[in-house]
């Protein structure tokens, strides 16, 4: 008869180890049938193995737990300049001011090398607009340049990191390949009354771990600035 004994996989011998930790302790002869890489210092113990693990597990553990902390006082310092900000814009007294401030005070707080602000109009009238050479300008809500948002408009909640060509070249045409990392922000919600970006060359300054709640909030207060000052405006 033949042998109908089927060997041993590898991800069995593994299972079983792992389910007797004390195997080599106990059959302390099986070390002798084992092979082990060698160093230029000479074969090294099991022993020795096992702490190199453990020591690469504890470092990447401590690199991660930096990386926590990093971005938890990047947070904290992103909730202190977002409210002092606030604070600024709703001290400005009409239109045209309040857009020279966002494109300053923007690039400034948030270390930013470019800024865009899309108002969205509806309807067959624009509302006129004080003349600016920031990046500022109007669309309309229909305008099929924003087909390209419609995944963060539909979320309607700000998105740190990269966008695709398409949606740079809406906001910054004369810097799409410099432009490497935004913060994209909805302003107001049902219906949404702009697209404001932070952008820059550096292509890891805006990441997807960043808070986005005090974006969210930076968001609805221009949203209802902007209103207030455009309302305004026209009512004069």
């Amino acid at each position: 008869m033949g042998n109908d004994k089927q060997p041993l996989t590898a991800e069995q011998v593994t299972q079983y180890l792992a389910e007797h930790s004390d195997f080599f302790l106990n059959q302390p002869d099986a070390l002798e049938k084992v092979q082990l890489s060698e160093s230029p210092a000479g074969t090294i113990s099991l022993a020795q193995r096992q702490l190199e693990r453990i020591q690469n597990k504890n470092t990447q553990l401590q690199e991660q737990l930096h990386a926590l902390i990093d971005n938890a006082r990047q947070n904290a310092e992103l909730q202190s300049r977002v409210h002092q900000l606030c604070l600024r814009l709703m001290d400005a007294q009409s239109l045209d001011v309040l857009f020279s401030m966002l494109s300053n005070e923007l690039k400034q707080e948030f270390k930013a090398d470019e800024i865009a602000l899309r108002l969205f109009c509806t309807g067959d009238i624009v509302p006129a607009m004080p003349e600016t050479s920031d990046n500022i300008s109007q669309l309309h809500a229909d305008d099929d340049s924003l087909q390209v948002f419609d995944g963060i408009l539909a979320k309607q909640q700000p998105v740190c990191g990269r966008l695709t060509k398409a949606q740079k070249t809406v906001l910054f045409a004369d810097h799409v390949d410099e432009v490497h990392s935004v913060a994209c922000i909805p302003l107001g919600h049902d219906p949404c009354a702009g697209l404001l970006a932070i952008a820059s060359y550096d292509a890891n300054r805006f990441h997807a771990d960043m808070a986005t709640d005090y974006l969210s909030f930076l968001g609805d207060i221009i949203m209802r600035l902007l209103r207030t000052h455009a309302h305004h405006q026209h009512g004069e």
